[in-house]
């Protein structure tokens, strides 16, 4: 299966996003005098899971796209059920091994991905409605309506 160069933008885009806000969440720790190589594990750990949960839901929607409506259904709905065991795997292994991984920074950092799609979605509103003309909603620019 090819990778569509989308689902690539996307993910580079919600890695460097998470990058960023795991730097943010390192100095936090450090500033507070909390930190410790847990703390780093666990980010780790919680960046890599949601960055990789990102890629495969966008893998799963690429897949649906090309498929009839009962089988896009089927391979979201096995994407989701697999990606969120995934998730509880790694929830798991942080409660288990607490001086390895710092449960906190873990969780934090696994809602980074989230965080990042909700951004992207916030500025891109508002760079449609910058773009519209006054008097012209955003809405009405995308339908190519005047």
């Amino acid at each position: 299966m090819r990778i569509d160069p989308t689902v690539k933008k996307e993910t580079l885009y919600i890695s460097i996003v998470t990058l960023i806000m795991s730097m943010l969440m390192q100095s936090v720790y450090l500033i507070i005098g909390r930190w410790g190589i847990s703390v780093l594990f666990g980010n780790v750990l919680g960046a890599g899971i949601g960055i990789l949960n990102f890629f495969l839901l966008g893998l799963s929607v690429q897949k649906a796209v090309s498929a009839d409506e009962k089988k896009a259904r089927e391979v979201m709905r096995t994407s989701h059920a697999l990606r969120f065991a995934g998730i509880i795997v790694l929830i798991a292994v942080s409660l288990i091994f607490p001086k390895v991984f710092d449960i906190v920074a873990t969780i934090i950092s696994l809602l980074f991905a989230s965080t990042a799609v909700f951004f992207r979605q916030i500025f891109a509103k508002k760079n449609k409605q910058v773009k519209a003309e006054p008097g012209e909603s955003a809405e009405a620019e995308e339908s190519g309506a005047e």
